[in-house]
């Protein structure tokens, strides 16, 4: 099975944003290096398990047999002696070949969802890093326009200035605050470019991204613990466990051992050996059975682990949503004073122009009006990033 088509779900259900994000996403699941090794590992398995379908290699041996102590080479006068060719075979039960191969299915099948784990993780990282690199576009849009009140309030006050109505400490504030608003755009820019390399590195390539306007996403309607990939994985590890208690079950089934030989005498009769052995499970309550037993101890714990991630994935879920749910009344009223500051710094600059307040009152009202949009704008960003977040526990 391909790698898009078996991952392409990942980023599709419940996606709510442009198709920039869906792109990068996609080119990541393609060109990312540790997505492929999992290719590289499943096949891997796969020749393993032909390897341990097949017989051990046979033993072929030389020997010189029976040899008396006065010549050390086979001779007629001593009849038992000759030089032998034997040829052994040891014979492993097709149900011990079988079982151990049906343990390594299950590991293919688990390499899988190690994979999709991966990918779901991988996506959540360029969504959570996505969603910063838009931030520092909201950023920048914001401290442009702070930039160009700042300048209609400079323009304003240079010229009440010019008719003696306004300080030349009220000119050196404003200047003032332009530089800092100098010094933020960079920040945002260091935050873009620092980003977008970190972007890169999970993509394994380069793409042209422009980022997408902030906006609220709706939270996951609904949510099922057996089908987060974790669970999925430890029902998988549950299952290898169970495979390789029923090769356990079978390891005192006996071995047998066939060989073969041939004995040449020097002038007289040469000889041929037929040899069958079986290995016998004298041993068996003492070796077996504790192999039988550690594997049922294993198995009780992956039970336990089991469990537990379910309850540690049901608990993750919830707490997003309810930091979903915090962060979204946070954000209401977030915005509600951004209305109710527009029209108080409003109100103030008519009374500037009618020198009824000074400069350093509407600076404080746009200060706080500037703390409220960098707010809300990192409000949205946070969402985005929660419901990432929840996303990857489906």
């Amino acid at each position: 099975m391909k790698l898009r088509s078996i991952l392409v779900l990942l980023f599709v259900v419940g996606s709510s944003f442009g198709g920039e994000l869906d792109k990068l996403i996609d080119f990541a699941l393609q060109n990312n290096p540790r997505i492929k090794s999992f290719d590289r590992i499943k096949l891997s398995i796969n020749y393993r398990k032909t390897f341990i379908k097949s017989l051990p290699n046979p033993q072929l041996s030389l020997a010189l047999n029976n040899l008396d102590t006065e010549k050390y080479f086979p001779r007629k006068e001593n009849p038992m002696s000759s030089f032998g060719i034997y040829l052994s075979q040891k014979y492993v039960l097709p149900q011990k070949r079988e079982k151990s191969a049906e343990i390594l299915g299950e590991k293919e099948l688990e390499i899988l969802i190690r994979k999709e784990k991966y990918a779901k993780e991988l996506t959540k990282k360029l969504k959570v890093l996505y969603w910063d690199f838009s931030y520092s576009f909201e950023m920048e849009r914001i401290l442009k326009g702070i930039e160009r009140e700042i300048r209609s309030l400079l323009d304003i006050t240079e010229e009440k200035y010019r008719f003696g109505k306004a300080l030349l400490s009220d000119l050196i504030l404003l200047k003032v605050e332009l530089l800092r608003v100098k010094e933020r755009l960079s920040q945002a820019e260091r935050l873009r470019r620092t980003t977008l390399e970190r972007i890169y590195a999970l993509a394994g390539g380069r793409l042209k991204l422009k980022g997408t306007e902030l906006s609220a996403p709706e939270f996951l309607k609904g949510f099922d613990p057996e089908k987060n990939v974790d669970v999925k994985l430890a029902k998988k590890e549950l299952e290898v466990v169970k495979r390789e208690i029923e090769r356990a079950k079978v390891e005192h089934y006996p071995d047998i051992f066939l060989s073969a030989g041939y004995g040449i005498r020097p002038d007289i009769p040469n000889l041929i050996t037929l040899r069958v052995g079986i290995s016998l499970p004298v041993w068996k309550k003492r070796r077996e059975d504790m192999l039988v037993l550690e594997k049922k101890e294993l198995y009780d714990s992956k039970l336990l682990e089991l469990k537990d991630t379910e309850l540690r994935v049901e608990g993750d879920f919830r707490s997003f949503e309810e930091s979903y749910r915090i962060t979204r009344e946070i954000l209401s009223t977030v915005e509600k004073e951004i209305e109710e500051k527009r029209k108080e710094i409003e109100a103030l600059l008519l009374a500037y122009r009618y020198e009824k307040t000074d400069i350093r009152e509407i600076l404080r009202a746009y200060r706080l009006l500037w703390s409220l949009e960098f707010d809300r704008a990192k409000l949205l960003k946070e969402l985005n990033q929660i419901v990432a977040k929840a996303e990857a526990l489906q």
